[in-house]
């Protein structure tokens, strides 16, 4: 079958589907009707198979050649490997759509299997659908994939050369928008918590998907740094280039909702600032994408200038807008009525999640100032490594401090300065010695936290082996000590770099 039929059919389908879908969701609101919510979920398998048929049509186009095809003679060559071939269809502009577009379906597919009540399902359909709609939408008015040459090449271009000379390049992408996408089910839920106002077990509900998406994100940043390292010839890894920046952001907001998310489940606090964490979050994915797609900033990542800007830029009002718009007029409920001691645990879960939105809001600052400068004064000027690398740079109980909170307080102090003293003793930098201290504070924080659990099982009377079949505390404290060791070697690899 003609791959150009096939794809433009695939993605005419998908996107009635996700329409009908949409209007079946908001009349089962609406109406209050079962019916209609089972035939909202009767259409996500529909949608999923149609996204699905469009894209393996674009791979068939690629594998065949078919330079008729405008995306494959922009993007592939007869002479590329059979593994570049395969990976062409994230490596422009409306293939990376089409691939949003995939994961898109497949993770509304997923989503609709979970059982919830009429009310909060109809809603998360809704917004699921109608994030479909955008993308599949784009696809069929300005950004289409299918769309075709009246006189083909005899042979394309090829896709950047950048983006062949290293396999990390197949996964990097791929990782990235599972990420990206993943943020869209913890967002619809609390659109769906907001809008019927259930305000406690969507936090709950959707931690697995939170941790999904970060895991997606962190993993995907980690495979970006390691072909940066080796492909792009500046001997390192990061270098606050806008795009990425654009993907680090998302990922520092989905930690801060992880923190206070944590509170929620326990306390049933901080219920605003999750709502506020988890629009943002999926906000900043579309922020990403927009600056990607839209060609107004100039990057190693970004694409030429298209078409799409203006309605990724709409789509970021509108996500933004739908989520603190509802966030206002429920302000008061969602009002935490408990106040915590600075010294708590909970206190310092928020701290941290400050840090992060802090962190994600000067990350934002930093890539948008020079845009926002040429805008307004036509200068031009640029915000590099070292305003970012200079503004870069949990042991409590909950609800109320004991004098415990105080011994380890001081001992995590008296580590923090015996390592960063040791750094410079050995010579080290002032920052490679800082980065030691923090290193061993926060090592020696999660040996204490893993003694608090021990110590607890014994004064119950349990086995303190126990503490390991606490399977999210230990999770939690893995991923603390390896991003630690991860800032670690940053900080030395920093320090002792060669030009």
């Amino acid at each position: 079958m003609n791959p150009t039929l096939l794809g433009n059919l695939g993605v005419s389908l998908a996107l009635t589907f996700s329409l009908l879908g949409l209007a079946m969701a908001l009349l089962a609101y609406f109406q209050g009707d079962g019916r209609f919510l089972k035939g909202a979920k009767a259409l996500v398998l529909p949608a999923f198979l149609s996204a699905l048929a469009a894209f393996l049509a674009l791979e068939w186009a690629l594998l065949t050649h078919d330079f008729s095809v405008a995306y494959v003679a922009r993007n592939h060559t007869l002479k590329d490997p059979l593994w570049v071939t395969l990976v062409t269809p994230w490596a422009a502009l409306e293939g990376s759509i089409l691939l949003w577009g995939l994961l898109q379906t497949l993770y509304t597919l997923l989503a609709s299997r979970k059982p919830l009540d009429p009310w909060r399902g109809s809603v998360v359909l809704a917004v699921l659908f109608g994030i479909q709609v955008f993308f599949f939408g784009v696809m069929a008015t300005i950004a289409s994939p299918f769309q075709t040459l009246p006189n083909p090449p005899t042979d394309g271009n090829g896709p950047n050369p950048l983006l062949q000379n290293h396999w990390m390049m197949a996964v990097h992408p791929v990782l990235m928008y599972l990420g990206f996408v993943g943020l869209s089910v913890p967002f619809a839920y609390a659109v769906a918590a907001m809008v019927v106002r259930r305000y406690q077990t969507w936090v709950g509900e959707t931690r697995w998907w939170t941790l999904i998406a970060w895991g997606f994100l962190t993993a995907g940043k980690v495979a970006g740094m390691w072909w940066s390292y080796e492909v792009l010839g500046w001997g390192g890894y990061w270098a606050w280039d806008p795009v990425e920046n654009a993907s680090f952001i998302p990922w520092l907001l989905a930690t801060a909702f992880l923190h206070t998310a944590l509170v929620q489940e326990t306390r049933g606090a901080f219920k605003a600032w999750n709502f506020a964490f988890v629009t943002l979050a999926f906000a900043a994915t579309v922020l990403g994408t927009f600056l990607t797609r839209s060609g107004v900033i100039q990057s190693v990542h970004a694409f030429a200038e298209g078409p799409v800007g203006p309605a990724f830029l709409g789509f970021f009002l509108l996500v933004t807008g739908l989520g603190l718009g509802l966030l206002s007029r429920v302000s008061r409920e969602v009002r935490d009525t408990v106040v915590f001691r600075p010294l708590s645990r909970e206190g310092a879960l928020l701290l941290g999640a400050f840090f992060f939105a802090g962190w994600a809001l000067v990350v934002v600052l930093g890539t948008f100032y020079p845009l926002l400068v040429e805008a307004f004064s036509g200068a031009k000027v640029s915000v590099g490594a070292p305003f970012f690398n200079q503004v870069s740079a949990p042991i409590l109980p909950w609800r109320r401090p004991r004098a415990e909170v105080f011994r380890n307080l001081y001992l995590l102090l008296g580590v923090l300065l015996v390592g960063t003293l040791l750094g410079l003793l050995r010579g080290y930098t002032v920052g490679a010695s800082l980065a030691l201290g923090l290193f061993l504070y926060n090592t020696a924080a999660i040996l204490l936290l893993v003694r608090e659990g021990v110590l607890a099982r014994l004064r119950a009377g349990l086995s303190p082996w126990g503490f390991l079949e606490n399977r999210r505390r230990i999770g939690s404290l893995v991923v603390h000590f390896a991003v630690a060791l991860m800032g670690l070697g940053i900080a030395f690899s920093q320090a002792y770099r060669l030009e």
